[in-house]
């Protein structure tokens, strides 16, 4: 259809030749033009331009309008509405188009922190593929909170506030892929699909809440007696097949209960940090207390606490209880029986 600054003058000409019904003509054309070429800022910016041309041309209007919605609805990535189907089911047309069009996609790569805990954060997080862990810190501690995947959001306890600090801290675990909507566009979104942030806002009160998460692992502790005794840990990381990555690594025991144990390593923040929520094969040994005991479990770090010195304390959780004969053998290591 040629050059669109041409066609303006055009336009611009049948204007002055007081012809609007060419003018609305030509630019209902370039407007289902720049549609079907999923060009829908400037298709909007046009059709805004033809209220201008001629406010009573309703039938153009409302036509190229209808347009616009359609073709953006089939310009939705599936993958994502399969995600999302939950939500967007929820809405109207124009709300879902709203919606879409009004995030961000963004890709993030591995280790990196979406926000932490006390920032302001004016987004809401609609993640799309990856993984990522949500912690709370406590004093010198990082409690893993629930790691999060597709389907999840983040940022819903700040978003709908004027201000708010962020309750937790998200890294994330694997390349993600995110669909972002900033804050200040709340009230744009209103104006294009009305009542849609009380859906969103009503999506996300059906989510576990970072209240109800921080509730829970207060009762989440390990009530089973906790056995002090010196042991060496041998950790390998594991990925999500259940197969090592990484090189394996030393650690010293701490404590040991049915459910889980603890023990400290050296290293750094970072690399702390970054173990909240792997998977473990911890094989343990007892060569300080002259004994041959040795067993290996399989267990998911839940908790790390910094302490001086480069020095932190890894909580982790058996994925199996360990057996009673094993609890009863450590049990003999701290208090022998005497003949």
């Amino acid at each position: 259809m040629g050059d669109l600054s041409e066609h303006e003058e055009l336009i611009e000409q049948y204007l002055s030749e007081d012809n609007k019904e060419a003018a609305v003509q030509l630019l209902s054309e370039l407007i289902i033009k720049s549609a079907k070429d999923r060009n829908f800022e400037q298709a909007e910016a046009m059709r805004d331009r033809l209220f201008e041309v001629d406010s009573m041309a309703l039938t153009e209007i409302v036509r190229t309008g209808e347009f616009i919605e359609t073709e953006k609805n089939n310009a939705i990535d599936k993958a994502h509405l399969d995600t999302w189907s939950e939500l967007y089911d929820s809405l109207e047309q124009a709300g879902t188009n709203a919606l879409y069009y009004g995030m961000q996609t963004v890709e993030i790569p591995a280790d990196h922190m979406l926000f932490k805990q006390g920032d302001i954060c004016s987004r809401l997080y609609f993640i799309d593929t990856g993984r990522l862990k949500m912690f709370y810190r406590q004093a010198d501690r990082a409690i893993l909170l629930k790691t999060l995947g597709p389907g999840d959001i983040v940022g819903e306890d700040t978003f709908f506030f004027s201000d708010a600090f962020c309750t937790t801290s998200v890294i994330t675990d694997s390349p993600v892929k995110l669909h972002v909507l900033e804050k200040d566009l709340r009230a744009k979104l209103n104006e294009k699909a009305p009542g849609l942030e009380p859906k969103i806002n009503d999506y996300c009160l059906k989510i576990e809440s970072v209240a109800d998460l921080l509730k829970a692992k207060s009762l989440e502790r390990r009530v089973k007696e906790r056995l002090n005794l010196p042991g060496k840990v041998i950790v390998q990381n594991l990925d999500d097949e259940e197969k090592p990555v990484e090189k394996p690594f030393r650690g010293e025991l701490l404590d040991i209960s049915a459910t889980g144990l603890a023990f400290i390593i050296k290293t750094t923040q970072k690399s702390a940090a970054m173990m909240l929520g792997r998977e473990l094969n911890m094989a343990l040994s007892f060569d300080e207390l002259e004994s041959d005991l040795k067993f290996k479990r399989l267990g998911k770090v839940v908790a790390v606490n910094s302490e001086p010195f480069n020095e932190y304390i890894i909580h982790a959780e058996f994925v199996q209880n360990l057996d009673p004969v094993v609890l009863d053998e450590l049990e003999e290591l701290i208090h022998p029986q005497e003949y």
